[in-house]
């Protein structure tokens, strides 16, 4: 059901209830449909032309390349780019927004046939992708002016695609911090747009190069992955908590970098318990400096987040000390396996923090405005439990007994979490 057929019901509803005036329906419908966008086949059968042009121009000019002087190659690629944005423009004005979109895509297109063929004619060779970055920065500028979320679209792919040629790029080292002024860039225009695909192409582009930067750029033979593994889970839960933060003050977006951040915290949490006596029993020689250049700031963050969505009434004082506390263990675990400490007694303690912190995500997730924080709760609690039967019950216990044993478990959760919610209704103290 479409977003105006939603409104539409829910008007009538609201009329019967005598919440909204009879005469305004019509007014609300309309104001609505003026303002909604809609995907329409019109306009991606317009956005697929595009590609299909802007590879028909590549694969002609890289057919007629050679017989084609200089001067030519250069002069048609420019007409065609200009005459491509300038049809957007035209088509923008004359309320066609799937053919200006659709031209937008093909003129950026062009723009990156035309700095790729320049350079192969001119012999312009860099040791650098210098050229997908500017490609990346002409389809930001271009989504800015129009304005174009499909133009968006492209550019958060183009800037993704560079930081990835970076990475793998042999005569560059370290972490690819140039990248961070572009992210940000494009996620303040896909705020702008309320664009949400952008925003997940973001996301996934940012979970991408916080592991690079945690892995990839370690001291080799100095931290061994499973400590690596013990970092990133504190960064992404530090920026977990931050994108919180964003969703907690109405930003765009900011759930969708919360849920994409929050999944691959708990995931590298609970895969962080395969290690114990795994990787980090070969002695593998710990760098006690690396190891805090990654995981002390995040902790930090995690601790200062926390404290400050209690403080702004966003979260309960409980899911900030859950949260908290398995954030200092796993912080310490690194160290505690430097002791006389055992791998059961690490994985009772690791598991018990993890058990605390789904549950949390779970109570914050009972806001109505949260929910999916519930649910990464709630799939993270049965990742943990099958986990816990793999390595603890197997052979132990029936799998029949133990689903039993643990279905009864969850259903006393729910029943516990139905009370204490409708406590807190009567004490008049709202669901925290």
């Amino acid at each position: 059901m479409g977003y105006l057929s939603r409104l539409a019901k829910d008007l009538d509803h609201w009329i019967e209830q005598g919440w909204v005036e009879a005469s305004r329906r019509e007014t609300i419908l309309a104001d609505a449909g003026s303002q909604t966008r809609h995907w329409t086949a019109i306009g991606a059968l317009s956005i697929l032309g595009a590609v299909l042009l802007a590879l028909s121009a590549l694969t002609f000019m890289a057919a007629n390349w050679e017989s084609m002087p200089r001067l030519l190659r250069s002069a048609v690629i420019l007409a065609a780019l200009w005459l491509s944005l300038v049809g957007a423009g035209q088509a923008f004005d004359r309320k066609a927004p799937a053919l200006g979109h659709a031209l937008a895509i093909l003129g950026i297109a062009l723009f990156g046939v035309a700095i790729l063929l320049t350079a192969q004619t001119f012999n312009m060779a860099s040791f650098r992708n210098t050229a997908v970055l500017i490609w990346s920065l002409a389809g930001l500028v271009t989504a800015l002016v129009l304005p174009s979320r499909p133009v968006l679209i492209l550019a958060a792919l183009l800037g993704a695609l560079w930081a990835g040629l970076e990475i793998f790029n042999p005569f560059v080292g370290g972490v690819i911090w140039t990248y961070l002024p572009l992210w940000l860039a494009t996620l303040a225009l896909a705020v702008r747009l309320h664009s949400p695909i952008t925003l997940h192409l973001l996301a996934a582009a940012l979970v991408l190069w916080v592991a690079n930067a945690v892995f990839g750029t370690a001291p080799e033979d100095a931290v061994d992955v499973s400590t690596l593994q013990t970092a990133a889970v504190l960064t992404y839960g530090a920026l977990a908590l931050g994108a919180a933060v964003a969703r907690d003050r109405g930003v765009t977006g900011g759930g969708i970098l919360t849920a994409w951040l929050a999944v691959v915290t708990v995931t590298m949490a609970i895969t962080l318990q395969f290690h114990i006596d795994g990787d980090w029993a070969d002695n593998t020689p710990f760098n006690t400096g690396a190891y805090l250049m990654r995981a002390l700031p995040a902790l930090l963050a995690i601790l200062g987040l926390a404290a400050w969505r209690v403080r702004s009434g966003h979260a309960s004082v409980k899911l900030a000390v859950s949260l908290s506390g398995a954030a200092l263990v796993s912080f310490a675990l690194p160290f505690l396996l430097e002791t006389a400490l055992d791998g059961i007694a690490l994985r009772l303690i690791l598991g018990v923090l993890i058990y605390a912190a789904c549950v949390g995500l779970i109570l914050q997730g009972s806001q109505e405005k949260a929910r999916a924080t519930g649910v990464i709760g709630i799939c993270a609690f049965i990742g943990q439990t099958l986990y816990v039967y793999a390595e603890t019950f197997g052979g132990l216990l029936d799998t029949a007994l133990f689903f039993l044993v643990g279905g009864l478990i969850l259903f006393g959760f729910s029943l516990g979490l139905m009370r204490w919610r409708a406590v807190r209704a009567r004490d008049g103290e709202g669901v925290a």
